[in-house]
């Protein structure tokens, strides 16, 4: 497996692990309510930016095997 896509695989899968962190921060009371949002904002779109530079790492194959994974599958 090249580095390129050892690195697509860790940014892809890594991207869902900031939802557990968004969890803490939602649940610690320490932060104001403002101090949250924009906490949980900027990891958002973190999330995002790795999920997609995750995906362009990992080439259209990997892309259009997601989407038959997700797409319904139409029965006769």
């Amino acid at each position: 497996m090249s580095m390129r896509k050892v690195l697509g695989s860790i940014l892809f899968f890594g991207s869902w692990l900031v939802y557990a962190l968004l969890i803490f921060i939602a649940a610690d009371a320490e932060w104001t309510t403002a101090e949250k949002f924009g906490i949980g904002a900027a990891l958002y779109g973190v999330s995002w930016i790795t999920f997609v530079a995750g995906s362009i790492l990992l080439g259209p194959d990997f892309i259009e095997k997601i989407k038959l994974m997700i797409k319904p599958k139409n029965k006769k």
